[in-house]
């Protein structure tokens, strides 16, 4: 895999955006990426790659590509990365998602507040190594989630100072309060009701989303199939969710898309994909990628800009695309490109 090298451009409606063709790649030389897993951006404007590199998982970015600062030897697989404000400071949660992984609190220059393991006292696990969390989600009152999405599949609620309250998933519960394997990867918290937070779980290779009540109550599941939906951002008013591939696992090399989704989760833009078509019933048929722009995109993020940035997961290495917004566009000139 190799991105393009010219300034592609994807998606529909108001949702169309164009490459940034070479971001960041003059930093290639010196440093070399493992598997790209998250992208954000903090309070002073830097974008925040996370990738698995035992020496430096964390490298700061200026939203023009140039490698700022870099830091980070206390994981063995960095895998998922929240930037929290908190009263006086903003902080990062960065999930080593092997086993007996670990969930790291630094500050914004990496330096370690807190360390949250395995919750034994949970009576969930047999053994530390089990626990292999994949992301955390915040409450504004500093509680967090911690999503075990590569070991047993639990959602557990830890208080602002790291001690474990409940859990629900994995095997709790019944039928859809249910989550198999490989289920919980990414996931993002709906505050439009501050009383009633509502957990919208991307469940990657099961090809669904589920939300579910704070309380680990199931409100929902939503198919999508042709999709595996890696995490969420909120973006624009809508739902940004990035595909690791149209038929993973069995197709390693199944490209990847975005896709953008309304508070109904239903799909109104595909970048980088088909777009998106329901039957009289509602029911949508199986998306897929419609070019090979992308490779395994793990996650995404977006700037002050409204620009977006892609990290990608066994992509040779690369670099984060970037993508900057278009105008919307015109029927007759959507009826033109088609």
């Amino acid at each position: 895999y190799t991105p393009p090298q010219e300034a592609v451009v994807i998606g529909e409606g108001e949702f169309r955006y164009q490459l940034v063709p070479g971001w960041a790649t003059e930093n290639a030389a010196k440093y070399k990426l493992g598997h790209c897993h998250a992208i954000k951006q903090d309070s002073r404007g830097r974008i925040l790659l996370l990738h698995s590199s035992k020496e430096q998982c964390v490298i700061a970015l200026s939203p023009e590509g140039k490698v700022l600062d870099a830091w980070g030897d206390f994981t063995n697989s960095a895998h998922g990365l929240a930037v929290v404000a908190e009263k006086d400071r903003e902080v990062l949660f960065i999930t080593d998602n092997s086993g007996n992984g670990k969930i790291f609190k630094t500050t914004l220059d990496g330096e370690i507040l807190m360390t949250v393991s395995c919750p034994m006292e949970s009576k969930l696990y047999a053994n530390p190594n089990e626990f292999k969390p994949s992301k955390t989600l915040h409450l504004p009152n500093g509680e967090f989630l911690v999503f075990d999405g590569y070991g047993k599949d639990y959602i557990h609620r830890f208080s602002a100072d790291g001690k474990w309250r409940s859990a629900f998933g994995g095997d709790l519960g019944k039928g859809e309060a249910r989550l198999k394997h490989w289920g919980p990867h990414g996931g993002a918290l709906d505050l439009r009701d501050p009383g009633n937070p509502v957990i919208i779980l991307a469940l990657s290779d099961q090809e669904k989303m589920k939300r579910f009540k704070l309380d680990g109550t199931w409100i929902e599941t939503i198919n999508f199939p042709g999709g595996n939906p890696r995490d969420i951002i909120f973006h624009r008013g809508h739902l940004f969710v990035n595909h690791l591939g149209d038929n993973w696992p069995a197709d390693r090399n199944a490209a990847g898309y975005l896709s953008v989704l309304d508070y109904d989760l239903k799909v109104v833009a595909n970048l980088g994909g088909a777009p998106a078509r329901y039957d009289r019933a509602g029911k949508l048929a199986r998306m897929g990628h419609s070019s090979h722009l992308f490779h395994h995109p793990h996650d995404l993020g977006a700037d002050r800009e409204g620009n977006l940035y892609v990290a990608q997961f066994s992509s040779n290495g690369t670099w984060p695309l970037k993508f900057v917004p278009l105008p919307r566009q015109s029927q007759s000139q959507r009826k033109a490109d088609q």
